[in-house]
């Protein structure tokens, strides 16, 4: 079942380069409330949608099979160039390396199976999925959010080294993605650990979107020299993937209302806790897709194919598909309505097909999903 979504004047993006700002509580709606359609900041009022949007057939969807069934709780999903993956289990800590073949545990991050709520072992990445020596973690330790990197071999996993701790930790809003970009930098998803000033204070790395080197460094160009802060004022990242262009896109967790994806600018500030979504305020960044309900979506990983975002919803329990054109977002469509229950991660198999981590407790699963043209 697919959702249209309305149509909202498109709004010129201001930039807001990383102000400490005063705070406004926002109220947030009941989630017992009717469900509202996304809202798209494509096109305007009185003109059609943006190319992509309609123009082109969108890809059609189809549920193909599991192709891996019998998980706990799959938070991050790693697609190497041999075709396994590498899955991370958050409440255990386990990493586990399938194929058609094996499915084994490859090691553990015993720090991480002591987290409570939303933390423990989250997001994974590689920086050569071809000939990968080095895994990236992010997990919930006793003192914080952090990322390390573990050597990885046919023998399995090495020792974690630490290569950015400090990330504010708590039972909700921990964060947690995170991808090597076209640039070969890490990129890591922040949230603002129940505490709403971090978004806005440039020296706190919660609700951020960081930027270090492979090694740990701070690169050269990173918007305030010697901070990892690539962009603020997030509440919750949870996706974060590169269309054609280079451009980076990002998914977040609203306060029971507006959901975001948004066009990531290096610098730029997203407004939490002052604003969400895409109230015009020209001190911030508007979101490019607001979904006025968490009730549809939560949205959570994302990939993108061809530039189509593809994002898992959690409470929403959906796939989303989001064309993106010359830095818009177009009219999301939303499948799999309810049919596989929450869903945590998407990755592109490699084969044009897309892997969907399922997120329900004692029965999570990986769906395999066919792309193609519909019609």
């Amino acid at each position: 079942m697919s959702a249209a979504a309305r149509r909202r004047p498109a709004r010129s993006p201001s930039r807001a380069i990383l102000p400490a700002l005063a705070l406004l509580v926002l109220t947030a709606c009941s989630p017992e409330a009717a469900e509202p359609e996304p809202v798209f900041a494509g096109a305007s009022a009185a003109s059609a949608p943006v190319a992509g949007a309609s123009a082109a057939v969108p890809p059609a969807l189809s549920y193909e099979g599991d192709a891996v069934s019998g998980l706990g709780l799959p938070w991050s999903i790693v697609v190497l160039d041999d075709g396994s993956l590498l899955v991370s289990e958050r409440d255990t800590g386990e990493i586990r390396r399938i194929n058609e073949t094996t499915r084994e545990v490859i090691g553990t991050i015993a720090d991480a199976t002591a987290a409570a709520g939303e933390g423990g072992l989250l997001g994974l990445a590689v920086a050569n999925s071809a000939d990968p020596a080095v895994l990236y973690a992010y997990y919930t330790s006793a003192m914080d959010n952090r990322v390390v990197r573990l050597p990885l071999s046919d023998g399995g996993l090495g020792a974690p080294e630490p290569i950015l701790t400090g990330i504010p930790k708590a039972d909700i809003h921990n964060g947690g993605r995170i991808a090597v970009g076209p640039d070969g930098h890490l990129y890591i998803g922040t949230g603002d650990a129940g505490v709403r000033p971090n978004a806005q204070d440039p020296g706190n790395l919660g609700g951020k979107i960081l930027r270090i080197t492979v090694d740990g460094d701070i690169p050269a160009d990173n918007p305030i020299p010697g901070s990892p802060v690539y962009s603020l004022g997030h509440r919750n990242v949870q996706g974060l993937a590169w269309d054609s262009a280079g451009a980076l896109w990002a998914t977040e967790f609203g306060p029971e209302i507006d959901d975001e994806l948004n066009l990531v600018q290096p610098g730029g500030n997203y407004g939490w806790p002052e604003v969400t979504g895409a109230p015009g305020d020209s001190r911030f960044l508007d979101a490019q897709v607001v979904w006025p309900s968490t009730a549809s979506s939560s949205p959570s990983g994302m990939t993108i194919l061809d530039d189509i975002a593809y994002i898992g919803g959690l409470r929403g329990q959906r796939l989303w598909q989001v064309p993106l054109e010359g830095g818009t977002a177009g009219e999301p469509v939303s499948h799999f309505d309810g049919s596989y229950g929450r869903l945590r991660d998407v990755a592109g198999a490699g084969d044009g097909s897309l892997l969907v981590a399922t997120n329900e407790s004692g029965g999570a699963r990986i769906l395999r999903i066919a792309v193609g043209l519909s019609g």
